[in-house]
């Protein structure tokens, strides 16, 4: 018996398996959603002509690697204006279909809003979505480099996401803290708070539950 080709033709099956499974796993994921018909994508730079994910050095997943990030709504990806905005100091969600963004340092936020680029992609169809990664089906992405199709160049990013109906909240460090710690991630304490949509009359929208 030759134990050499035995072990050579196990590896080889075992090769096929995980293929086979790396590829029903990727058509899963691949119908869960129907593609929209256009991608948006937020940043602070402008005029790009193409985007690498070998310099997007932040991962969601370690096993997925370098990835360039692009959402099917405008109101999240004005949410990325700032690149400063990290989890230390802002809080990011979504409740219902309302987006929502807490601030804990308006002084900040303003130091370092200094507009940017909302960038349109029409071409997607190396990008996919996992629902059970980030923010589900709000974001898209694609291991590829991407052209995008437009730009819309903006001069406020704060501006920008009230007038696409994210509800910006600034509160002080105290706050911040009770929001990150509570239970039903903020709810509670931003629906008796007054957003800067509210402060301005513009895109008032209610943050309800999930359900």
């Amino acid at each position: 018996m030759n134990f050499e080709n035995l072990k050579q033709n196990k590896i080889d099956r075992l090769a096929d398996e995980e293929l086979a499974d790396n590829f029903e796993h990727e058509k899963i994921i691949e119908k869960q959603f129907e593609k929209p018909q256009k991608l948006y994508r937020g940043m602070s730079k402008k005029n790009i002509q193409e985007f690498d994910p070998s310099l997007n050095k932040k991962y969601r997943d370690g096993n997925e690697g370098s990835v360039i990030f692009a959402t099917p709504d405008k109101a999240f990806a004005s949410m990325f204006l700032v690149p400063e905005m990290n989890d230390g100091w802002t809080n990011k969600g979504k409740f219902g279909d309302v987006y929502y963004i807490v601030i804990g340092s308006e002084e900040h936020f303003r130091k370092f809003d200094n507009g940017g680029s909302i960038y349109e992609i029409d071409n997607f169809d190396d990008f996919y979505c996992d629902e059970k990664k980030g923010m589900g089906d709000c974001e898209w992405v694609s291991r590829d480099s991407v052209k995008p199709s437009s730009e819309e160049l903006v001069e406020s990013a704060l501006d920008t996401m009230i007038e696409n109906g994210v509800q910006v909240y600034f509160v002080d460090k105290e706050v911040f803290i009770k929001i990150h710690d509570s239970s039903d991630h903020g709810l509670t304490v931003l629906q008796n708070m007054q957003s800067e949509n509210q402060k301005q009359g513009k895109n008032i929208k209610k943050l309800t539950d999930n359900d």
